[in-house]
């Protein structure tokens, strides 16, 4: 699809050898430049050394980020025994990204991403270590996580738009679907390996194992970090003078001039809000409602895991498929009705299909979205466009608190079907009021 921009035209011949350093530099970029979107295939961006050191690590350390969301959700619920404080620990790791998000918005655009992702992996590796410690003395408290959620979360503000606006540099505009593709593989399938090593180590080793376990998976993905041969981030002409405040109001009206990226962004809007409710209510389906341990709990949300990575997979596989808005918006659809079956359901057999379809239908409609907000974002924008996608993860704490608070009223599946319900109704809107439905 093309992406008009003013920078100059991009040039094949130009390109340098794939695990050579390569110029981030405006109008160089070789996944924004114009010209005819050309796919390389489901494992096209594997051709890239550069790009399967990156993969690599970040596997194992996204496989520790389950561990800890795993075992942090279970401390939570067996300490305090209360919904309302699930949805409040909820609340601490995801509302610190609405305040560090802008920031991060402001930065990726004029500084060397690796610098930034290099600090934030330094800030959770002292948190882990810490609860870590905690845990491991009996001295934890429900403060001391609320706290330790509050870093992590304002860490992850810069985390994970870090992580998006430096894979474009790995590789070239033909791999881009792949990459991203694999890139979700990757979160979903330590989604998959997290929840069931957590169950394993809290059941054999403690919680303590968990939160240590959390900090060893982030040394090799620091260590690739350090040794990765990628130019320093070019200041873009947008941002290249002015305050980083100016920057990124020039960045949010980028986005309201944009109606693909508009509509693109407003996909998550609800479903993220209301749609994540089901994994922070996790602990308590799995106990009170399908009666299964910690281990059980672990398995629930692998199953969730490989519905999430069979989704990513099959978007893999279609790299040359059409009509990419309108199965963005039937994924959102298809995900509304799975959550209100699965919130329903207190048959354990049911319960695990019906999450692993929640996982695929999420993971379809997600990577194909992050696929078209990469498309279509100019790079000069991409780095203020990607901490805005990941701000809408603050929304996360709205739908905690408010699932926490309708589970102490009116239990904890009718709070979810009542979720399920109001993001069916979000699917009209993003079909009548939103290009989505337009992008090829």
């Amino acid at each position: 699809m093309p992406i008009q921009r003013s920078d100059r035209q991009f040039e094949e011949t130009s390109l340098t050898p794939l695990d050579a350093p390569i110029d981030d530099s405006p109008g160089t970029d070789p996944v924004t430049e114009p010209g005819i979107e050309e796919r390389s295939g489901p494992l096209g961006a594997f051709r890239s050394p550069m790009f399967v050191r990156f993969w690599t690590t970040i596997c194992l350390s996204l496989t520790g980020v389950w561990v800890r969301i795993t075992a942090m959700g279970y401390l939570v619920y067996e300490i305090t025994d209360d919904e309302l404080k699930l949805g409040l620990i909820s609340f601490a790791q995801a509302a610190p990204v609405l305040i560090t998000g802008p920031i991060a918005g402001s930065l990726l655009d004029r500084l060397d991403k690796r610098k930034i992702l290099m600090a934030v992996q330094a800030v959770m590796f002292g948190a882990m270590l810490l609860v870590t410690w905690l845990v491991a003395s009996d001295r934890v408290e429900f403060w001391h996580l609320v706290i330790i959620a509050v870093i992590v979360g304002g860490a992850a503000g810069f985390d994970w738009p870090s992580r998006l606006s430096l894979v474009p540099t790995l590789v070239p505009r033909s791999q881009l679907q792949s990459a991203v593709a694999l890139n979700a593989a990757a979160f979903n399938g330590s989604r998959i390996l997290g929840p069931t090593i957590a169950g394993w180590l809290i059941g054999g080793f403690g919680l303590a194992a968990c939160f240590g376990f959390t900090a060893a998976a982030l040394v090799p993905f620091i260590a690739v970090l350090l040794t990765l041969g990628i130019a320093t981030a070019a200041k873009s002409p947008t941002a290249s003078s002015g305050s980083a405040f100016s920057n990124l109001i020039e960045g949010y009206r980028y986005i309201w001039r944009t109606p693909k990226i508009r509509g693109l962004l407003s996909v998550d809007i609800v479903p993220l809000a209301l749609g994540t409710t089901y994994f922070t209510m996790a602990p308590a389906i799995a106990r009170d409602v399908l009666d299964l341990g910690s281990r059980g709990l672990g398995l629930l949300l692998a199953a969730n895991g490989i519905g999430s990575l069979t989704g990513t997979i099959a978007v893999a596989m279609l790299s040359g498929v059409r009509h990419r808005g309108r199965i963005v918006i039937s994924g959102v659809a298809c995900f509304s009705l799975f959550l209100i079956a699965f919130a329903l359901s207190s048959n354990v057999q049911l319960s695990f299909v019906l999450i692993l379809c929640l996982g695929l239908s999420t993971s379809i409609y997600a990577t194909f979205n992050d696929t078209l907000v990469q498309l279509n974002a100019d790079n000069a924008y991409r780095g203020r466009v990607l901490s805005v996608y990941t701000m809408l993860w603050g929304l996360t704490p709205i739908g905690g608190l408010e699932v926490g608070f309708l589970s102490s009223k009116i239990g904890v599946q009718n709070a979810l079907a009542i979720n399920g319900m109001v993001i069916l109704a979000y699917v009209a809107f993003l079909w009548l009021r939103t290009p989505v439905r337009q992008i090829d």
